[in-house]
């Protein structure tokens, strides 16, 4: 364990089609043995179990509020078990999404203002100290990020791939939004480039991160 030095804690977020898991295992792979991959919701067992409920077909019936509470709830876990003991023992964790999502699909995509009091309060409780070191937005535009996430096949969209033009647009928004103004170590990354310049680019990022 290295008691010495803290690990780097590394969010890749980006609506649908951006590329985000297979940037962030191309990266895990190429920083090497103390890289670790992992994804939200879920990430941990009990949080896995919480990431079926608010991706099953059921779940586009749920409020934002249930959402927000969900996603929450499956991050505390995810924290706890997987985020905190990885950093600790001085590791690289490449997480495909974090509370970018959150802000961006439940506060802003759905509509409720009301709810960001609520999602400050809640983030500085839950991440207790261990808040991602740099979040790399995946950046592209939604038209072209839902025609990418399509070619994956029906079977493979959640209920949230599935909504109008327009609730994407409004995610896109609110990721820019956190990245660019909410948090002061957000980096943007052009998602609509070829995937090895993607992945070089946000390599850059995590490199000046981790110096």
């Amino acid at each position: 364990m290295n008691k010495n030095k803290r690990g780097k804690f590394i969010v890749l977020d980006g609506g649908e089609g951006a590329g985000k898991t297979t940037v962030a295992k191309a990266v895990v792979d190429k920083l090497g043995w103390n890289a670790i991959y992992t994804r939200e919701p879920g990430g941990s067992q009990y949080a896995e179990k919480i990431r079926e409920l608010l991706l099953s077909d059921d779940a586009k019936h749920s409020d934002a509020e249930t959402q927000f509470a969900l996603f929450w709830a499956a991050r505390r876990d995810f924290l706890k078990h997987v985020v905190i003991p990885a950093l600790n023992d001085g590791k690289t964790l490449i997480t495909d999404r974090f509370d970018s999502s959150t802000y961006a699909y439940q506060i802003v995509a759905q509509g409720n203002p009301k709810l960001e009091k609520l999602f400050w309060q809640v983030r500085d409780t839950f991440l207790d100290g261990y808040e991602p070191d740099v979040y790399i937005l995946l950046d592209i535009e939604p038209t072209e990020g839902l025609t990418r996430a399509g070619s994956r096949g029906e079977a493979e969209l959640n209920h949230f791939d599935k909504r109008k033009l327009n609730f994407h647009l409004q995610v896109n928004q609110g990721l820019r939004d956190f990245v660019l103004k909410k948090v002061s170590n957000g980096e943007v990354v052009d998602a609509s480039q070829g995937v090895e310049k993607v992945i070089a680019d946000t390599l850059e990022v995590i490199t000046k991160t981790m110096e």
